[in-house]
């Protein structure tokens, strides 16, 4: 590889990396019906290029590193909103149903949102006791 295309493949994924990080701050990723493609022609960049900047960026697959981002905005709900149901929170965090949702959910912190959920709230109860 010339020193032109060292440079050309740093300008490009800086402007990845740009694009990429006002997607996530702007929380685009709670959007129900995101894929790769949908998120390439979004931000102007060829599908493959994106998976290849998510994979070497954040070593997760793009399913993945969106679950993940979900399922973080979950937990901030589930702790903010005790009022709501686990179903409101799997709508907002962009899941079709709750049984997806709550898949997900315990495949990236190992036990089910609800079970999540008490073991915060009886830490709390612990710490303010």
């Amino acid at each position: 590889m010339g020193e032109g295309n060292k440079k050309r493949k740093a300008k490009d994924s800086i402007k990845i990396r740009l694009l990429i990080n006002n997607w996530v701050e702007n929380r685009e990723y709670l959007k129900h019906d995101i894929c790769i493609e949908k998120l390439g022609k979004l931000i102007g960049i060829n599908r493959t290029y994106v998976s290849n900047y998510i994979n070497d960026t954040y070593n997760l697959n793009f399913n993945t590193w969106v679950h993940s981002m979900r399922i973080a905005e979950a937990k901030k709900i589930i702790l903010s909103s005790s009022d709501m149901s686990m179903g409101q929170v799997a709508i907002i965090t962009g899941y079709a149903d709750q049984a997806h949702f709550s898949k997900q959910f315990k495949m990236i912190t190992g036990m089910s949102p609800v079970k999540w959920k008490k073991e915060q709230t009886e830490g709390r109860k612990e710490v303010t006791a």
